[in-house]
């Protein structure tokens, strides 16, 4: 019955992104399906020095963009002959603060942080800055004002936000009803939870029923129950909204728990490889990927920019969404662009 019904109401869904208003339009579904076809930058080369050692700090082991991102540092690494060490901040401050002065006292060149909000452990940022210690950030926005970081590497949060509640729009016919999980440690996520809620606005008949809250440490523990009680309360729900794809698979175990796998459909962000193949199988209806990889391989070129004494590109990184109609063949959302040529180039190297 949900393939007849979500069907049925994506026949509806051109018609309900025509009713949005203008402001919708360059978050328009079918555009950012599309794959991606130019190099958004950086383009300006820049010489990589070998024999680094850099520290990649990730948010949790659970946070699978967070590992990708931290892998994509290593390939990129062994490409320049640096050094680097991964650690698992457990989704705890007082872990991503240790291994930062970790980094410190081992005399580290660089520090990449992976998906770790830097307002969370500012002092130990000082003081890498204090070493001498350049820090990259990869999926934290820019913040407004200068900070102790000398380079973002992050896709558009607030726009992903806003092109999953298009699809969820037109998805629905315009009449979706949405339990929304929320992690408010994260500043990316809630720019994520910004966009959709501004964006479904347009959608009259769309109705947030609920907000679950959530976060990285508890969510394997927690989350299954929250979201199974929840969609005991609103026995209408037909969409589960949640802020990364970690999360969205153990939304996906609450839904089961509850007995709902055939009316409810779970979206997520990322791109990640268990949920390119939960896509592909019918288990997740859709996620805004990134290409996390590739934004450890950025993160490293800004870091190449740190110690030459340049410049960082601060360019924000490609996104795409992807569902049933569009699902690509490959382990996760790579970019579809060949990344590491690209960056070998901008480094003369081979």
């Amino acid at each position: 019955m949900r393939y007849l019904k979500h069907t049925a109401a994506a026949l509806l869904g051109a018609a309900v992104l025509a009713a949005m208003p203008a402001r919708a339009d360059h978050m328009s579904v079918e555009r950012w399906r599309a794959a991606l076809t130019a190099w958004p930058g950086p383009n300006a080369p820049v010489k990589a020095e070998s024999g680094k050692t850099v520290f990649v700090v990730t948010c949790a082991s659970q946070g699978i963009g967070c590992v990708r991102a931290a892998q994509g540092v290593e390939q990129a690494g062994k490409v320049l002959g640096w050094t680097v060490q991964v650690i698992d901040g457990r989704g705890d401050p007082g872990a991503w603060n240790g291994a930062i002065l970790s980094a410190i006292a081992a005399k580290a060149d660089g520090i990449v942080l992976a998906a770790v909000p830097p307002m969370l452990v500012g002092d130990a940022l000082q003081r890498a800055k204090d070493a001498g210690i350049a820090v990259v950030s990869v999926f934290n926005p820019k913040p407004a004002d200068e900070d102790s970081i000398f380079a973002y590497v992050r896709p558009d949060h607030h726009a992903q936000g806003e092109l999953a509640a298009n699809w969820v729009a037109a998805d629905s016919g315009g009449d979706a009803k949405i339990l929304l999980i929320e992690d408010k440690q994260f500043p990316e996520l809630a720019q994520r939870v910004d966009g959709f809620r501004e964006a479904l606005a347009a959608c009259a008949k769309c109705e947030i029923v609920e907000s679950v809250e959530s976060t990285i440490g508890t969510m394997a523990q927690r989350l299954p129950g929250a979201v199974a009680a929840a969609l005991s309360r609103h026995p209408d729900a037909d969409y589960v909204v949640a802020p990364f794809d970690s999360n969205a698979f153990f939304a996906g175990e609450g839904v089961r728990q509850a007995g709902r796998s055939d009316t409810i459909k779970v979206t997520g962000y990322e791109g990640d490889p268990q949920t390119i193949e939960a896509i592909r199988a019918g288990g997740q209806a859709m996620t805004i990927a990134n290409p996390a990889e590739w934004m450890g391989w950025q993160a490293t070129d800004e870091l190449a920019r740190a110690f030459s004494g340049g410049t960082a590109a601060n360019v924000p990184v490609p996104f795409r969404l992807i569902d049933g109609d569009n699902v690509p063949q490959t382990a996760g959302w790579l970019g579809d662009l060949d990344y590491a040529a690209q960056f070998k180039t901008l480094w003369g190297v081979k």
